[in-house]
């Protein structure tokens, strides 16, 4: 088995970089032959995969940080029989291990974990013909995520707070159009919703806290409108990993999603996705070799 490092550098502002540094001492000191591949832009890690996946070998690829670059890997997948998966979390928020068996905070004992489990078969999303391993959301977390990325003169800590207190502050009600395994359309009002392979949003805010990586099923949750007076008390609960003990929450087990968005803006993994007005969201027929 040949083991490729896909490493980004700016991951985490500066967690990446110091688990790199740490995990090479690591697999000096044991002799570990492994090729290592360092993004230079967005969406590069896809291209990369694409090209280690394209040979028809036998490959682990080992992704070196954050939900936003494990995205960028699985879209560029291709021959799933023959690749193999692990994480080393190195990113900002690292929501998708949440829901599986790698340790977090430790990069040495993550990519312990990497070289030594077995593999197991998990599910993954399709997306109007783009993957997400994670999560797909429309509506505060959308709205928190393209105020995130306008403050770009805070450390990104701050930022995250920042932008989450703003948009909770002065919140606003989202109207779509929802379809779940091919039923009757329905419209609702929203303040969010999540379409779930992993758990957790927003640096662990468990939005689809019974969704499971591996059960074949997307969970699909979502908090319609409530009154504006019960705002920070019901939002205190999602906060909590409460989401489903609210009366206004809706969370099924489903297969396929259907929903129209008049803002045409949604996110998959923590990625801004412009220009879709019809979100076509369902689980994946091919299966991840993961580590986890």
């Amino acid at each position: 088995m040949t083991y490729h490092f896909i490493y980004n550098p700016i991951a985490g502002h500066g967690l990446s970089k110091r688990n790199w540094l740490l995990i090479q001492n690591f697999l000096a000191s044991i002799n570990f032959k492994y090729s290592l591949h360092t993004t230079q832009n967005e969406r590069h890690a896809e291209i990369i995969t694409k090209y280690l996946t394209s040979k028809n070998e036998n490959i682990t690829i080992i992704c070196l940080g954050g939900d936003g670059t494990l995205s960028e890997i699985v879209n560029g997948i291709q021959n799933f029989d023959r690749i193999t998966l692990g994480i080393v979390p190195s990113g900002s928020g690292n929501d998708f291990v949440l829901g599986t068996k790698i340790p977090q905070n430790d990069p040495i004992a993550a990519l312990k974990f990497a070289l030594t489990a077995q593999p197991r078969k998990i599910n993954f999303i399709d997306v109007n013909n783009r993957r997400a391993i994670n999560v797909v959301g429309f509506g505060l977390d959308t709205d928190v995520l393209r105020f995130y990325y306008k403050l770009r003169f805070f450390p990104n800590k701050m930022r995250y707070k920042i932008a989450t207190f703003w948009k909770t502050l002065f919140f606003k009600w989202h109207d779509s159009e929802i379809s779940v395994d091919g039923s009757q359309p329905k419209p609702i009002t929203s303040l969010m919703l999540s379409i779930g392979n992993g758990v957790a949003i927003g640096g662990g805010i468990k939005m689809c806290p019974e969704a499971q990586i591996d059960d074949d099923y997307l969970n699909f949750t979502y908090i319609t409108k409530f009154p504006r007076i019960k705002t920070i008390r019901y939002l205190m609960q999602v906060m909590k990993g409460n989401v489903l003990k609210l009366r206004v929450t809706t969370s099924v087990k489903c297969k396929k999603v259907q929903i129209k968005i008049p803002n045409k803006t949604f996110q998959y993994d923590g990625i801004i996705s412009n220009g879709d007005s019809t979100l076509n969201i369902s689980i994946a027929k091919e299966k991840i070799n993961f580590l986890g």
